[in-house]
């Protein structure tokens, strides 16, 4: 175990050169001499070393090795470790000697290149008494073989002979080196021979060197037997640094005029097979080991170059190795410590990076870089750099502080400091070479500080003078802008205090008393949009770049309007050229700018409605096409509405009605606008709208349109009449357009216009290419919708579970159709079921889809119990058409499926479109053996006061409600509304659409029975519905 030493360990009296006379003499001033007092004084305090800056130094050192952060050792050092599972195990602390020997014996089996052993064994282990030994030998006979007591008996019957078997230990493995420490009270008076052989150097002479420290202690040696059998032993004391960290290790230390090497490079040595007597040492300088080198201090130190925190260095527990738990070879080549390592224990001590590293893994540390370098010394010359750093550094950080401007200085001597810092970092990491860090950077901070008090002194000198060169300029300019209505200011720009006069003031509504005097009166009151023009104007003329400052803005009135000023100034500068003052006059100019607003809007706007003319519309729209040409994801829509039998209007009912509607109907479009929609009045009774569409461009076209003809819907009250208005429009997109101006944008959109205007009244038209577009998309899907119905293979069913949501079991399927296309690939109903309702081929899909369903049905039908219920859906169309209830009876009679298998799924609208033929329809499809679920439930105009009169099995509540359901209480409360309306008429409830757990619990909740969606899957093909229902059908029973 490690013994601390509380000596401190004097450094050498070193005396610095005195300076070199010569030089032309020159007058110093009060500023420079102040410099270099206060450098001279930091020079001093590092010769003196003052605790309380020695200990901030190692704290700037610290932090060097936490930036660095940890390393990883090469591995050729591990630690065996008697920790807290070796005492609980073992059951005792210090470990006995026979264990030892043991976990010796076992390390040295598997190859360990030299074993070092950090524990003091100063006295013979103590035996047990004869009659002891007697009585623990009848237990031991007395005792099962597998007891654990008779092997613990055994061992303390043996411990009399601990002490030979581990010498024997130590013979054996022959490479085995033991810890030896100084105490200035306990100890041995005459160094034992075994102990001579293990000094580097045993002349007294050569050891009584001016740098090499003789211990005033005594000598705390292994006993001889052991010591004998060593093959050398270190010395294991520590010495705590001025911070109490144990951050230097002595290479050699004398007592008795005999020089001794620590744990640490007795072990490096016999791990190399290095002979003891070819280690040598230079004193202040290095420590040989055949050939190489490990560099040293002038008090014959290394520093500890930790790796990191405690268990950097592979470490193994004591316990593990005496029960041969660990994997072979472990410790083959290795130099292995052996030490403690648990809470609580004294061998503990603080790194960079741990409170409790310990003491064991420091020696292994050190013994890491012996071997493999690393090593970190303080150069002989380390105090002749810092105090030279101290002066360069210094004087440069006060002249720095001296030439630059405030900012400038501080950031550039801050960067000086930062240097330094780096610069010792660098020297420590890679090179091994502590430099302080501490000294010159105190330097550089005392003479920037010096160096900012001095400039302050001189500014506000120079302000006073600056401000008396003003006063009687500033009398004469006083009385000129009073002369011109101006309002002045002048901005101090060393003291930071603003002046305003009562004229400035009141051009801006504002009381002397509210007034802060601070430029914040000026730049808070300057329009958002004006801020930065304004500071860039600014600091173009005191930067030197323009003559004066004149620049037109927007400031804030008291009464919360805007004022257009003129702000004129110009900067007076001191003997460096920098601004002390700032002055200048501000004239109100807003009737000038409002005159100037009031003719360009009438040059853009049209003079009846107000809104842009097509001047203006042309320009706005070019800026949208530009947008445009930098983000093709977005487009620019141009519509152009032009109204149906407006001469009416003048002829019958007289200009004036003409221009009230036209006026009417234009604030009308502009309440529905974006406001960054443009509207315009081309004439007569023409509008035109530009909208920048940033995406989803085709859905803005129709919310575009829809809105026009929204407002065009809406009746006029001019006078005592209500007018019903209607328009023609025409859309085009730019991306679809012929012309690529504003100009052909807007050609382009009237002549879809003529094309509504042919066509008939209160008709919308897009531009030709796009309806042309269309039609042939449209042609071509629907020649390949037929040739998919002949064929017969495209169109499939694909089958969504639907599940119970009590327990989860499968109730059933809904069959929904999918178009797979042999070019197109799948393509989604959305895109051909509106198709085919409107050219009838439904009716057909329809008939093909429930007898599909009914064969899957069959398909699907166990050797017991029912198949699975499939539900399938029927337009309208396909359910008012002709031979419906036939197609049905032939299907059922064909599969033979059993009753209630089938489920026909018919819309909510559907129903109430014919109330009396839907109602005689669905009681003889029941009849039949089917189902009827009324699909969508909640989305059309069903009255309930009819609802109970239609012959159904369920209500499917639409997927729009289920998924507001977690989200309002309003979706809550309305599909709450349906369960009770169903469980009122005895009928069962699925919803559609669920997609989350919690959406689920809270339809179960409601008293929902079943339930479908992508929460338990998305609709399958056949083949994958199958699978689905082989894994789920234990669970399945219908209901």
């Amino acid at each position: 175990m490690d013994q601390v030493s509380q000596q401190e360990q004097a450094s050498p009296h070193r005396q610095a050169r005195p300076a070199k006379p010569g030089g032309k003499a020159r007058r110093v001033g009060p500023t420079q001499l102040a410099a270099v007092v206060l450098i001279l004084l930091v020079a001093l305090a590092h010769l003196m070393a003052p605790d309380q800056l020695e200990r901030m130094e190692r704290l700037l050192l610290d932090w060097r090795f936490l930036i660095r952060g940890p390393e990883a050792p090469s591995g050729d050092v591990v630690i065996v470790a008697y920790d807290e599972v070796s005492i609980r195990h073992f059951g005792r602390w210090p470990p006995s000697r026979t264990l030892l020997a043991e976990a010796i014996d076992r390390v040295s089996a598997e190859g360990a290149a030299a074993i070092a052993l950090d524990y003091l064994f100063l006295e013979p282990q103590q035996s047990a008494s004869h009659e002891i030994r007697d009585f623990l030998g009848r237990v031991i006979t007395g005792l099962p073989g597998d007891d654990p007591l008779r092997a613990e008996a055994r061992r303390i019957a043996e411990d009399d002979a601990a002490d030979r078997r581990l010498a024997d230990s130590i013979a054996r493995a022959g490479n085995v080196v033991l810890a030896f420490a100084y105490s200035p009270d306990a100890g041995i008076a005459e160094i034992p021979d075994e102990v001579v052989d293990w000094a580097i150097v045993r002349n007294s002479g050569a050891c009584a060197q001016p740098n090499v420290v003789e211990i005033a202690a005594r000598l705390q040696a292994p006993i001889p037997s052991l010591a004998g059998s060593a093959a050398l032993g270190g010395n294991v004391n520590v010495n705590f640094d001025v911070d109490g960290a144990p951050r230097f290790e002595f290479m050699t230390s004398a007592i008795d005029g005999y020089c001794f090497a620590p744990l640490s490079l007795a072990g490096t040595a016999v791990m190399r097979e290095i002979p003891w007597t070819e280690v040598g040492v230079a004193f202040g300088q290095h420590v040989s080991l055949a050939g190489s080198e490990v560099a040293i201090d002038l008090e014959n130190q290394v520093m500890v170059n930790y790796f990191g925190p405690g268990g950097t260095i592979r470490t193994f527990s004591f316990g593990d190795v005496i029960s041969g738990r660990l994997p072979l070879n472990v410790f083959d080549g290795k130099l292995v410590f052996f030490g403690t390592n648990f809470l609580g224990g004294t061998d503990q001590f603080r790194s960079p990076f741990d409170l409790t590293l310990s003491g064991v893994e420091r020696h292994a540390t050190i013994a890491e870089r012996l071997l493999h370098g690393g090593s970190i010394v303080r150069p002989a010359g380390s105090l002749y750099l810092s105090l030279a750093a101290i002066l360069v550094l210094g004087g440069l950080a006060a002249f720095l502080a001296r030439k630059l401007a405030a900012g400038p200085g501080v950031a550039a001597n801050a960067g000086l400091a930062l240097g330094w810092f780096v610069a010792s970092y660098v020297a420590l990491f890679p090179f091994g070479i502590w430099v302080n860090a501490l000294y010159p950077i105190a330097a550089i901070l005392l003479g920037t500080a010096l160096q900012i008090a001095v400039r302050a002194v001189e500014e506000e000198r120079q302000r006073r003078a600056a401000q008396a060169d003003l006063l009687r300029s500033e009398e004469r300019y006083a009385l000129a802008a009073r002369g011109a209505n101006d309002g002045l200011w002048d901005w101090d720009m060393l003291a930071g205090t603003f002046y305003t006069s009562p004229r400035w003031q009141q051009m801006l509504g504002l009381r002397a008393e509210r007034m802060s005097n601070l430029p914040g009166d000026w730049f808070d009151r300057v329009h958002r949009d004006d801020i930065d023009i304004l500071r860039a104007a600014i600091d173009a003329h005191l930067s030197g770049s323009s003559a004066h400052l004149e620049q037109e803005l927007r400031m804030r009135h008291a009464d919360g309007e805007d004022r257009w000023v003129t702000v004129r100034g110009m900067a007076v500068r001191d003997a460096d050229g920098r601004a002390a003052r700032f002055a200048g006059s501000m004239t109100d100019i807003t009737a000038r700018k409002l005159a100037e607003r009031q003719l360009m809007f009438n040059a853009l706007h049209s003079h009846l409605t107000g809104l842009p003319n097509r001047a203006l519309l042309i320009d706005r729209t070019d800026q949208a096409l530009q947008l445009w040409s930098r983000d093709r994801n977005a487009d620019v829509i141009l519509a152009v509405l032009d109204l149906d039998r407006f001469g009416h209007f003048n002829e019958s009912l007289g200009q004036r009605v003409g221009d009230d509607i036209l006026i009417m109907l234009a604030r009308n479009l502009e309440a529905v606008m974006r406001p960054d929609d443009t509207l315009a009045h081309l004439g007569e009774d023409e509008f035109a709208i530009t909208r920048f569409a940033a995406g989803n461009v085709e859905a803005q076209v129709e919310e575009l349109i829809a809105t026009l003809k929204s407002v065009l819907g809406q009746r006029l009250e001019i006078g005592d009449r209500l007018l019903e208005i209607e328009a023609s429009i025409g859309v085009v997109i730019a991306s679809q357009a012929a012309g690529a101006a504003a100009d052909e944008l807007l050609r382009d959109a009237n002549l879809a216009l003529y094309r509504a205007k042919a066509q008939g009244r209160n008709q919308v038209v897009r531009f030709e290419p796009s309806m042309h577009q269309s039609a042939m998309k449209r042609f071509g899907l629907e020649a390949d919708l037929k040739r998919a119905i002949a064929a017969g293979d495209q169109l499939e069913l694909f089958y969504q579970p639907i599940i119970e949501l009590k327990d989860g079991r499968l109730h059933g399927f809904e069959a929904l159709i999918r178009w797979r296309h042999p070019e197109r690939g799948m393509i989604s109903p959305v895109d051909f079921i509106p198709l085919a309702e409107d050219t009838d081929m439904i009716v057909e899909i329809g008939r093909r889809s429930i007898m599909e369903a009914a064969r899957q049905i069959a398909a699907w039908m166990p050797a017991e119990g029912d198949p699975p219920q499939i539900a399938v859906n029927v337009s309208g169309k396909q359910f008012m058409a002709a031979g419906l209830l036939e197609d049905i009876e032939r299907t059922l009679q064909k599969t033979g499926i059993p009753k209630g298998s089938l489920k026909l799924e018919v819309t909510e609208s559907l129903i109430m479109d014919n109330p009396e033929r839907t109602a005689e329809i669905l009681r003889k499809v029941i009849t039949m053996g089917c189902k009827v679920s009324i699909d969508d439930f909640g989305t059309g105009y069903s009255s309930l006061s009819h609802l109970h009169r239609f012959p159904f099995n369920t209500l499917k509540i639409d997927r729009s409600f289920v998924m507001r359901i977690a989200e309002s209480r309003e979706g809550l409360e309305i599909v709450r509304v349906i369960s009770s309306l169903a469980h009122i008429l005895e009928r069962d409830v699925v919803a559609e659409g669920v997609e989350t757990e919690e959406q689920a619990a809270l339809l179960a909740k409601l008293g929902i029975q079943y339930g479908q969606g992508y929460f338990w899957s998305k609709p399958l093909p056949a083949t994958e519905a199958s699978v689905f229902l082989a894994k789920n059908r234990q669970k399945f029973q219908k209901s």
